[in-house]
């Protein structure tokens, strides 16, 4: 069984899973997101008990979004706490997406991009560079229509209509490329969301040219957008990025540890402030991007996130010994701060939180 929570918007497991599960399939278990799959779990055996080895890959910053919910104060780092206490239980092992997420179990945890993009994108990627190389061998000079240095300005964001996925910022950015550097340019936003009304709305008071599509597919975007603007600072790993990044687009996006991973390719171009967004906005009008090797298209792949998902899920001898002994000293145990502000709240009112 499953209960929804209609303010957070999510689904929850109530039943027991791990009961259903039959005895002689208990080897290795990959639990996505363990510490939503177990805050409302059933009283009974735990994953790490029924299996040898559990692996649990963590997606989501839920710190972040209980920020933005009634009483956040106490709610954010009781969440944090939470998910802490969750994934502790029930992971050998714990993978972070990327390094924007906080500690959760710092003995079992590491950071490692394990997803890939489907074979759609590349394929798209491997077209482009094809089409973008058979044109310079040739010495033609008439640049690619969309892609060329030359080529009107195509550039878009995609995701979902949420101030919390930047689209608030993407709109203050592009406002100030127009004002300080005469930067004008349309974006096209596609996606939807609750939001979607208001920034359309914000966008149209300032005289911006962002049309609002609404939903697509993304990879229907692959040769009619040259450049892709993500300014979300919310997310663990953004999987439109890598998409974009992918079909062989310039990604301009903010220097964050988000987006450590995609710093890497040549057609990412990180940003530190407004100036720099700027900068590298023109940069990316300006060029033609470089067409994406074998080597940087393989890395997207799922074959190579699977490889670098069998690399980091594995605990060798020497760390499976570290971790019993300091599991079985008297002195373990789970450091927990807590901001400030909640800490004075819980002081100064405990009858009101604690009745």
């Amino acid at each position: 069984t499953a209960w929804q929570e209609v303010l957070e918007n999510s689904l929850y497991s109530m039943g027991d899973l791990i009961g259903l599960i039959p005895e002689d399939k208990c080897d290795i278990c990959v639990l996505e997101e363990p510490e939503h799959l177990n805050w409302y779990r059933a009283p009974g055996e735990n994953w790490t008990s029924k299996f040898k080895h559990v692996v649990g890959i963590v997606h989501t910053n839920y710190f972040v979004y209980a920020t933005e919910q009634p009483a956040a104060f106490i709610r954010a780092p009781g969440m944090r706490l939470l998910a802490a206490w969750m994934c502790r239980a029930h992971c050998h092992r714990l993978i972070k997406l990327s390094g924007t997420l906080r500690q959760l179990a710092p003995e079992k945890e590491l950071v490692e991009n394990v997803h890939g993009v489907r074979r759609t994108f590349l394929d798209v990627g491997e077209d482009l560079r094809t089409k973008l190389t058979s044109s310079s061998s040739t010495g033609g000079s008439k640049s690619d229509p969309v892609f060329g240095a030359d080529a009107d300005p195509a550039v878009y964001f995609i995701g979902k209509m949420l101030w919390s996925k930047g689209i608030g910022s993407l709109i203050d950015l592009v406002k100030y490329a127009e004002d300080s550097a005469g930067l004008k340019v349309k974006v096209d936003m596609y996606g939807g969301g609750p939001n979607q009304d208001e920034a359309s709305a914000k966008a149209a008071k300032m005289g911006l040219d962002m049309p609002f599509h609404g939903p697509i597919d993304h990879a229907l975007l692959g040769g009619t957008h040259k450049v892709f603007i993500n300014p979300s600072l919310s997310e663990v790993l953004c999987t439109t990025v890598a998409e974009a990044l992918a079909m062989g687009k310039f990604v301009v996006l903010p220097s964050h540890p988000s987006n450590d991973f995609f710093a890497q390719f040549p057609n990412c171009l990180p940003y530190a402030n407004e100036e720099e967004f700027v900068g590298n906005l023109y940069y990316a009008l300006t060029h033609e991007p470089e067409p994406m090797s074998e080597e940087y298209s393989y890395t997207l792949s799922w074959e190579a996130a699977t490889e670098r998902f069998a690399a980091a899920g594995s605990v060798s001898v020497a760390e499976a010994e570290a971790m019993e002994e300091a599991l079985a000293s008297t002195e373990v145990g789970i450091d927990v701060r807590m901001p400030m502000k909640s800490l004075f709240l819980l002081m100064a009112c405990p009858l009101f939180f604690f009745p």
